[in-house]
């Protein structure tokens, strides 16, 4: 099964459906939740969605949508490592450095993201949902 890193911006457009990005981002969930995929996201995404739907909603939605969404995902953890590889990386974001060196650190090659020029400084493959989902469902 092949695995794959979402960004926080497509955890964000499935679980408040934003439009025109939340077709792609549900039907990326489909696939985890048929095991056709591995989804994983990194423990910071989990702390963003929760502030950023805490902000736009209410904390008690946010912790709701948190739950949810660790059900269809693995989450990996954020260690001293991937901090100290974000820090010192040419990242010009913080949070993507962290993201990436997340994914690779777990032996991931792929990040999914609608943000691709953020990731211009990494060694794995960065694609947009659409991008990935035509990829993949090609080869099924």
């Amino acid at each position: 099964m092949k695995r794959i890193f979402l960004d926080t911006d497509v955890i964000m457009d499935f679980l408040t459906r934003r439009e025109p990005f939340a077709v792609e981002s549900m039907k990326l969930m489909e696939y985890g939740n048929r095991k056709e995929l591995e989804l994983n996201i990194s423990s910071l995404c989990l702390s963003n969605v929760h502030y950023l739907i805490g902000r736009t909603e209410n904390k008690s939605k946010a912790r709701e949508k948190v739950k949810g969404i660790l059900k269809l995902v693995e989450t990996l953890s954020v260690h001293k490592s991937t901090v100290e590889k974000a820090a010192y990386s040419d990242f010009k974001d913080f949070e993507d450095a962290i993201q990436n060196f997340c994914a690779e650190e777990n032996g991931i090659k792929s990040i999914i993201t609608r943000n691709v020029k953020d990731f211009s400084k990494s060694s794995l493959s960065i694609q947009t949902p659409k991008e990935f989902i035509t990829e993949f469902e090609k080869k099924k």
